[in-house]
């Protein structure tokens, strides 16, 4: 019947004498709070069954029917159901038969929750005494049990103790009712009613913040469940949590410099914030947060996020900064460095685009990588790559510009050599050409005659023991970011090239008192095989190099802090030999038998009064100084470079007087007929049959002896004044984008910059 026959059959009921109560069975919360509202008026009681329960107890029934039936007047019985479907459908069958029939004083009404089938209505004596009330069927929630030992507060859809057990009835949109209890699932094997549990902590936080079920529970052991757990005490969120514990949930990836000095349990809650906000810009943290599991493997898996991308994906060089920078952030890690660096070589000839100068073993990698794949790659093609993932190389490997087009060719070829790890047969040809004719004695002043006219007052020397001119192009590239003016100057040492023999040019600081800072390092790299280099017993890879780089860098930020003090105008760099990699690498003895054993890993020897000159061996006084890349018999081989001997890596030495820079010179291109420089576009060159290519280029400060490089060729830029300089370049003539550093001497003044030629009436889509 509906609920207003209902209320009208109780209304009869409650007038009449009889002994025996009245069962009324709603199918929803509405029906059953509306009966209740009717009658909680006057003098009618209306007894709670949960009010006969203890704590987190089920009612005490034998109490509850023995008041039932002793009560006066009229009394509305209600939360009865629920209790009863946990004991399971025989016991809730035999309660409700013993209450239909239970001898009472007064009036006894007693409202139950969908325990129709537990009323056996088909006995014609109890059908006057049931009422059935039609309507909506009320879904009756699922249950879990959530132990107590989780200290967790209530909420809306979890109650306290299991005495509230009735409130589940509730209206609630919920299709789970969470019970704090000591209760267990085994106790009620007959429940009507579904029920699980909340054993460990991780469900328990899915309780406190439905957002953990977007964690999978292997994100973390039990321990750091219940760690998290416990931070709610004081918190009702997953942001609130982190923001307190960690910082920002919104901008995570601002505390990875952090990182190293959190505790573990603020590591992997860290972790955990970033698998439940991620980052809004930091591609690198969100890859290595998609892929991992665990939290131990974070890191690793930040050193793999690169392996995700091809170098050909338009964002690989996005990405692969934001990772160098997060990796740089982290100090670099070295427990996953060498699995990520064993991992990175099944790239094959796409490996170098995955290492980066982070670490000296990811510097190692990319020297291996280029014994391997070096010579696979054109110049510009491996410089362009270089530049990307180790600047410092690529500084080293550009193109220096000596005024001479055999030493420009032979040290940019030489350098290239050195850092692929090989010997070509045509550089041994040149290197025999020049032992011969010795070209060297035309080019180059002996120092002596260089330094005779230096200006040495309020100087300082630095004397860098074995500094060949193969590091100009590193060192004019590292003076430009440091705001250092060079001034070089190339030269020859004396015969043989050896320390001992080439001394003289200390003398002249000497007798001006300036000081002199002598540094061996590169020297003992060289020579001794400093910091475990040995070609012989170590490595075969020329990975000496990248601490040669590290100590020249050193060196000229120490020259740069002495002159921003003031108290220098100017510091030298002057070096007493080279050394040749490349006579190691070629690992040859000479076949003439001298009196006296090669000295100098065989580079030279002691002349004896029988000796004949050998071939390709230069009269060196009272040596013998071999030209090519032989060794003298008797000589021990070098472990690593070797120097004594007069090819033009041991001979040629540098002169680089410094000076600080107080403003930084900046240039611009703009067409010839422009007067002004307009800073938002590539100027365009038209060229033709009679038109020859030019450009004009505007520099923010007076210098002297400008020109341009482009593709390795020197362009001398006339003067027109007012900072505006004109650039002839005839032998430019493809249409194409071009791009050209700017020098004013040997000092890089700009790089990079960007000038278009185009055939005369060309539309510029042409060139795309």
């Amino acid at each position: 019947m509906d609920l207003v026959s209902a209320i009208n059959k109780i209304d009869r009921y409650l007038t009449k004498d009889s002994g025996l109560p009245l069962i009324v069975d709603v199918q929803n919360y509405e029906d059953w709070s509306n009966i209740i509202t009717h009658y909680n008026v006057g003098t009618t009681t209306i007894i709670k069954a949960s009010g006969y329960c203890k704590s987190d107890e089920l009612p005490q029934l034998d109490t509850l029917m023995s008041d039932l039936m002793l009560k006066e007047g009229n009394t509305i019985l209600c939360g009865i159901s629920v209790f009863l479907k946990l004991k399971g459908d025989a016991e809730q069958k035999q309660v409700m038969s013993t209450l239909i029939n239970m001898p009472i004083k007064g009036h006894l009404v007693v409202v139950t929750f969908q325990l129709a089938k537990s009323l056996n209505i088909t006995d014609p004596r109890l059908i006057p005494r049931i009422i059935i009330v039609e309507g909506r069927l009320q879904i009756i929630p699922d249950i879990v049990f959530v132990s107590n030992s989780f200290n967790i507060k209530p909420v809306e859809s979890l109650i306290k103790g299991i005495d509230k057990l009735a409130s589940i009835l509730t209206n609630g949109s919920s299709d789970k009712r969470y019970i704090i209890t000591n209760k267990q699932k085994s106790q009620f094997p007959k429940s009507l009613i579904y029920i699980s549990e909340v054993t460990d902590a991780y469900n328990a936080l899915i309780i406190k913040d439905s957002k953990t079920a977007n964690l999978r529970q292997e994100y973390g052991t039990e321990k750091q469940w219940e760690y998290a757990l416990s931070l709610f005490d004081g918190a009702d969120c997953w942001e609130t949590v982190i923001d307190s514990e960690i910082g920002n949930h919104t901008m995570l990836e601002m505390y990875i410099p952090q990182y190293n000095a959190l505790s573990a349990k603020r590591v992997w809650l860290y972790y955990i914030g970033l698998k439940l906000f991620e980052t809004k810009t930091n591609w690198c943290l969100n890859n290595a947060i998609e892929h991992t599991t665990v939290v131990d493997n974070l890191i690793a898996n930040l050193y793999k996020s690169l392996l995700h991308k091809r170098n050909s994906d338009d964002d690989f060089w996005d990405c692969y900064e934001s990772r160098k920078a997060m990796l740089n952030q982290l100090g670099n890690p070295v427990a996953e460095l060498s699995d990520y660096c064993n991992l990175v070589a099944s790239k094959g000839r796409e490996t170098i685009f995955y290492l980066t100068d982070n670490t000296q073993l990811e510097k190692e990698q990319i020297f291996k990588y280029l014994d391997q794949y070096g010579q696979e790659y054109g110049k510009e093609e491996l410089l362009n790559i270089l530049k990307r993932i180790y600047p410092d190389l690529s500084d080293y490997l550009n193109l220096y510009n000596f005024g001479n087009a055999m030493l420009t060719s032979y040290f940019d070829t030489y350098k290239y050599q050195k850092v692929v790890n090989k010997v070509f047969p045509d550089f041994i040809k040149l290197v025999e050409e020049q032992a011969e004719k010795r070209d060297y004695n035309l080019l180059l002043q002996p120092r002596s005659a260089i330094v005779e006219g230096l200006n040495v007052s309020d100087s300082q020397l630095y004397f860098i023991d074995a500094l060949g001119v193969e590091y100009l192009s590193y060192i004019v590239a590292q003076c430009h970011s440091m705001n250092l003016r060079t001034n070089i100057k190339i030269c020859r040492s004396e015969l043989p090239s050896i320390t001992s023999m080439n001394k003289e040019f200390i003398a002249p600081f000497e007798n001006a008192n300036a000081r002199i800072v002598s540094i061996k390092d590169i020297d003992e790299i060289k020579h001794h095989g400093k910091d475990d280099f040995d070609y012989y017993n170590g490595s075969k890879l020329p990975i000496h190099l990248i601490r040669e780089l590290e100590v020249i860098h050193e060196a000229l930020e120490k020259i740069k802090s002495k002159l921003l003090t003031g108290d220098l105008k100017r510091t030298y760099i002057i070096s007493d030999h080279g050394a040749s990699r490349l006579a190691v690498l070629h690992d040859t003895e000479n076949i003439w038998e001298m009196k006296e054993k090669g000295q100098h890993s065989g580079r030279c020897c002691l002349k004896a009064e029988l000796d004949e000159q050998p071939l390709l061996a230069t009269d060196a006084g009272d040596y013998w100084a071999l030209a090519n890349y032989d060794r003298f018999k008797g000589g021990r081989k070098a472990n690593v470079e070797v120097h004594g001997g007069a090819t033009l890596e041991e001979i040629c030495v540098p002169i680089i007087e410094l000076t600080y820079q107080d403003e930084r010179i900046e240039a611009f291109f703009l067409r010839v007929d422009d007067v002004e420089v307009n800073f938002d576009e590539i100027p365009e060159i038209e060229v033709s049959f009679r038109k020859k290519a030019a450009i004009k280029l505007f520099i923010t400060s007076p210098v002297d002896e400008v020109a341009i490089v482009v593709s390795e060729e020197r362009f001398t830029a006339e003067n027109l004044g007012n900072g505006f300089y004109k650039v002839e370049m005839p032998e430019l003539k493809k249409p194409a984008t071009y791009s050209a550093d700017v020098y004013s001497g040997t000092n890089l003044i700009a790089a990079d910059l960007k000038f278009i030629i185009k055939r005369e009436g060309q539309q510029i889509h042409d060139l795309l």
